[in-house]
């Protein structure tokens, strides 16, 4: 049986850091449920029953989380670029990486975001209670990197486009950039472009409900043919189409960036320049 998942927008405090909150459960009586992680350029902090919590760092590759009967979990989704302004930590040293809260925090800071959650009875009441201990770090919260933000913007705008042509655009060198982008995203703007293509091809094939061609699903998504499309569908799920599209979805679906490339999500400036 597939576990119930649901998403939820977080307060306004919240929104520029935090892209969603979520839940998933697994029945009580039944098997075990494998679900499969997919690369989508996010970090979550996740409450899987009352265990301690762990943080999900950006992952290029697929793994497979084994649910038992009676699984009930909730979660926070950092908006891309945004997690290591409130965790204190750069992404990149979260690269495919499941990593104990409490390995990031002091022992003081993480027992009082702990315990809000882990003290709250039922799901509705833990969903509210992380929302408040998400809330008591923002005073603590370093700056969002602008121009990485700015940059995420542009390459989801700017699907094709070359990193090169970003760090010009944006007035900084090509290795300074990567250099910034991947310790608050966690990987390079390369990568980033392709996992942002990916979760569109999601978007798409759960839109289309088998109704589309995987020839004109690869064209629409942008990439060069099928061939190429089959060949990052295994990249970052390590299964083929058939089998992928049938049970992934998108999980970027709130943070603005899916349609943004083909729609009229707007024209991001630069920012600034220092004078």
């Amino acid at each position: 049986m597939i576990p119930e998942y649901r998403e939820y927008p977080p307060p306004v405090p919240l929104k520029p850091y935090v892209m969603c909150l979520w839940t998933q459960s697994v029945a009580r009586f039944g098997t075990s449920y494998a679900h499969r992680v997919l690369p989508d350029g996010c970090i979550d902090v996740v409450f899987m029953n009352d265990e301690p919590p762990v943080v999900v760092g950006p992952y290029v590759e697929s793994f497979i989380a084994h649910l038992p009967p009676g699984t009930s979990i909730i979660g926070a989704r950092f908006r891309p670029g945004c997690a290591a302004s409130l965790l204190g930590h750069p992404a990149s040293a979260l690269l495919n990486q499941s990593v104990a809260l409490d390995a990031l925090w002091k022992r003081a800071a993480c027992t009082d975001f702990v315990s809000l959650v882990h003290e709250s009875s039922g799901v509705a009441a833990k969903l509210v209670a992380l929302e408040a201990a998400l809330l008591s770090r923002i005073p603590q919260a370093k700056p969002v990197d602008r121009e990485v933000a700015v940059g995420i913007k542009w390459l989801a705008n700017h699907p094709e486009g070359r990193v090169e042509e970003l760090s010009g655009w944006i007035g900084m060198s090509s290795r300074q950039f990567r250099r910034r982008f991947s310790a608050a995203v966690g990987y390079c703007p390369k990568i980033f472009q392709e996992v942002l293509r990916f979760q569109y091809l999601l978007n798409l094939a759960a839109a289309a409900r088998h109704q589309a061609r995987f020839a004109d699903l690869s064209a629409e998504a942008g990439y060069a043919d099928q061939a190429h499309m089959t060949r990052q569908v295994h990249r970052f799920s390590d299964v083929p189409p058939t089998d992928l599209f049938d049970s992934a979805r998108c999980t970027l679906q709130l943070s603005g960036l899916i349609h943004s490339a083909r729609s009229d999500y707007g024209f991001c400036q630069p920012p600034p320049r220092a004078r």
